[in-house]
C-alpha cells in the first residue's frame, strides 16, 4: 500500500469513527488564532455613481477596536462578510480608492447584480453609520515593477473599472511609476462609473490615459462600439503588460486580439469576479461537514458550489475570492465526487484530496473536513 492509499484509508476511518471528542490545538492552530484577518468598519459615505452602482466609503470602527485599516496595494480587494437569513455570506469587492488613504479609509464600489443577495442589500438597505465586517486586503492583481513592463494597457468592462481606478490613483499620488492606458467599455454615457474622476485624472495625470467606449450610443468625446484591435493598437509598444477586468465576454475577445499582437500570456493578467457552470441535471445530495470539534449534516445541490451549500447551512466556512484563486477556502475532500470549475491546484494538493469549495460542485454525496 502506497502513502496516498494509506492516507485515503485513514480518512475513511475518520468518517466512520469521528466523534465529538475535542482535538488538542497544534502549534499551527495556536499561530493561526493569533492572526486576525478581520477588520471592523463603518460606512462614512454612500455615493451614487450610476442608477445601479454605488460607492461606499469605509472608515475604522473604533468602537470595535479597529483604530486603523490595513494598507493595501492598488488592485487588491477585500472580502465583505455578512450574516443574512441565518447564513454566513462573503463577497469580494475590489478597492477603488488610492492606497495613499488606506490607513484611514477604503472605497468599494458595488454594481447591482440581478437577484444578487449581497449587492441588493448593499444598494437598497445599508445606510451611513452602519457597521460592516471585512477582511484585510488580499490579492495579487496589480502592477508589479519586477514583473511588469512600463507600458501598461488595462481593459475594463462595467464595474471592472474599479481596480484600475485604484491603480490610476497610485500613479497620480506617486506610489507607482508607469504609464497606464485604460480602455473602458460601457453601454451608454449614463453607465460610466467615476465619470468626473476619469475626466480629472485625464487632465491632471500625464501618465494616466483613460478612454471610454460606448457600445450602445454615439457621443462626442467617446469611442464607439466594442473594444477592437484598432482601439488598442495606438497604445501598443515594443514591450507591454496587459490587465483585464470585467465580463467574461471581454476576456474571450481580448485573448483573440492580443494573439494578433504576439503578446505572451505571461504578460497578460486578469481578475475574475464570478464563475459560471451549469450541470446537465440538477441533483440534490447529502453533505457531511466535519468540523474541528463537531460535524454538520445538510444538503447540497449540483448547481450550487459547496461553499454556498455550507453558508446556507449556517456554517462559517472560510472564503475570500470565491473564484478559486486565493486558496483561502482550501479544504479536504474525504469522500465523494466533485466538479472543479476554473481553479487549479498544485499536484501535491490534488493528490492529497485538497479542493476549493468556492468553485466545487457536487456530483455525489459529499464528506469534507474544515479545520474550524
Amino acid at each position: 500500500m502506497n502513502k496516498i492509499e494509506a492516507l485515503k484509508n485513514e480518512r475513511q476511518n475518520i468518517i466512520k469513527e469521528y466523534s465529538n471528542k475535542k482535538i488538542p490545538d497544534t502549534y499551527l492552530d495556536k499561530l493561526s488564532k493569533s492572526i486576525n484577518n478581520i477588520q471592523y468598519v463603518k460606512i462614512k459615505e454612500i455615493i451614487e455613481e450610476t442608477k445601479d452602482t454605488k460607492s461606499f466609503i469605509l472608515t475604522p470602527d473604533e468602537e470595535k477596536s479597529t483604530y486603523k485599516l490595513e494598507p493595501f496595494k492598488a488592485g487588491q480587494y477585500i472580502s465583505l462578510k455578512m450574516f443574512i437569513d441565518d447564513a454566513y455570506v462573503t463577497r469580494a469587492y475590489s478597492l477603488s480608492s488610492s492606497p495613499k488613504k488606506s490607513l484611514n479609509e477604503y472605497r468599494i464600489t458595488i454594481k447591482r447584480v440581478e437577484n444578487g443577495l449581497v449587492s441588493n442589500i448593499m444598494l437598497d438597505e445599508v445606510k451611513v453609520g452602519d457597521g460592516l465586517t471585512i477582511s484585510k486586503p488580499i490579492g495579487g492583481f496589480g502592477y508589479n515593477k519586477i514583473r511588469d513592463e512600463k507600458n501598461v494597457i488595462a481593459i475594463a468592462g462595467g464595474s471592472g473599472i474599479t481596480p484600475f481606478m485604484s491603480m490610476a490613483y497610485a500613479i497620480y499620488d506617486g506610489i507607482d511609476d508607469y504609464n497606464l492606458t485604460i480602455i473602458y467599455s460601457v453601454r451608454t454615457e449614463a453607465d460610466i462609473i467615476f465619470k468626473k474622476e476619469i475626466e480629472t485624472l485625464n487632465k491632471k495625470c500625464k501618465k494616466v490615459n483613460i478612454l471610454v467606449t460606448l457600445t450602445r450610443e454615439e457621443k462626442e468625446g467617446y469611442l464607439t462600439g466594442h473594444i477592437t484591435k484598432s482601439m488598442i493598437e495606438p497604445y501598443i509598444k515594443e514591450f507591454n503588460t496587459i490587465f483585464m477586468c470585467g465580463p467574461k465576454e471581454i476576456y474571450k475577445t481580448m485573448n483573440e486580439i492580443l494573439a494578433e499582437f504576439n503578446i505572451p500570456k505571461k504578460s497578460v493578467h486578469f481578475e475574475n469576479f464570478s464563475i459560471e457552470y451549469t450541470p446537465n441535471m440538477i441533483e440534490t445530495y447529502d453533505l457531511k461537514v466535519i468540523l474541528k470539534n463537531d460535524f454538520i449534516i445538510t444538503k447540497c445541490k449540483s448547481d450550487e458550489t459547496l461553499l454556498v451549500s455550507m453558508e446556507k447551512a449556517g456554517i462559517k466556512a472560510p472564503s475570500m475570492c470565491r473564484v478559486g484563486t486565493c486558496g483561502y477556502c482550501r479544504s479536504i475532500l474525504l469522500d465523494g465526487k466533485i466538479k472543479m470549475v476554473g481553479s487549479s491546484l498544485k499536484k501535491a494538493e490534488a493528490e492529497n484530496d485538497y479542493f476549493h469549495p468556492c468553485v466545487a460542485y457536487p456530483e455525489s454525496d459529499i464528506v469534507i473536513r474544515l479545520d474550524i
